[in-house]
């Protein structure tokens, strides 16, 4: 007997999530069992973690966890990974900036830092994009992280001439309406290449084995 082609299809739909989900609560809990081992064999050992640690070290903490999550992402079938691939981005880079504050003591730069998270999360989504070959999430990654950075970069500049002299570098009563400009003009020419890209003329197969406009 032959199975009917749509109770097939089905049963595929079906079988497809739950192996998805397993696969997920095998990396969370694959991760459980990673940190349970660590803290028994510390205890074990009588060993000190926080001592280990460190102050200057302890963002390692939130850095560790952010890696294993963009680690999972890459074990996933494309595109489950890509909720895994931000996320663990976002919080390996907030770890980063905490480690870098931790050994300078500049926690006043959160002022600007944290537009840097945006910033993450397309770094994120760009390189989720090219291992499994997105060009969609090449493109709004990588306008994400441009993005993020040259905001940031003049949002540095500014804070750190206030926190040096207590006075602003600029007139921002003058300048923002200047700022809006350049905001207008990054996302105009955003639309202008997704136009662009959308008027482009694509071919499909056809059912007959040739292609059609």
């Amino acid at each position: 007997m032959h199975a009917h082609p749509g109770i097939q299809g089905n049963h595929e739909t079906e079988v497809r999530p739950a192996r998805a989900d397993a696969g997920r609560l095998l990396g969370v809990g694959a991760t459980l069992i990673l940190v349970g081992v660590v803290a028994v064999l510390a205890r074990s050992l009588a060993l000190d973690l926080g001592a280990v640690i460190g102050e200057a070290t302890w963002p390692l903490l939130v850095i560790v966890p952010g890696l294993v999550l963009i680690g999972l992402a890459y074990t996933r079938k494309p595109p489950d990974g890509l909720g895994l691939a931000i996320a663990g981005s976002v919080i390996t880079a907030v770890g980063t900036i905490l480690l870098v504050q931790a050994n300078t003591g500049a926690w006043e730069s959160w002022a600007y830092v944290w537009i840097l998270i945006p910033g993450a999360a397309g770094l994120g989504m760009a390189g989720y994009g090219l291992l499994t070959r997105t060009a969609g999430l090449i493109d709004r990654g990588v306008w994400m992280v441009v993005i993020s950075g040259i905001v940031f970069l003049v949002a540095r500049w500014y804070f750190e001439a206030v926190f040096a002299t207590g006075d602003q570098p600029v007139d921002l009563a003058t300048w923002w309406p200047l700022g809006l400009v350049a905001a207008g003009v990054l996302v105009a020419a955003r639309a202008l290449l997704e136009w662009r890209r959308g008027s482009t003329p694509t071919t499909v197969p056809d059912v007959e084995g040739g292609t059609t406009p």
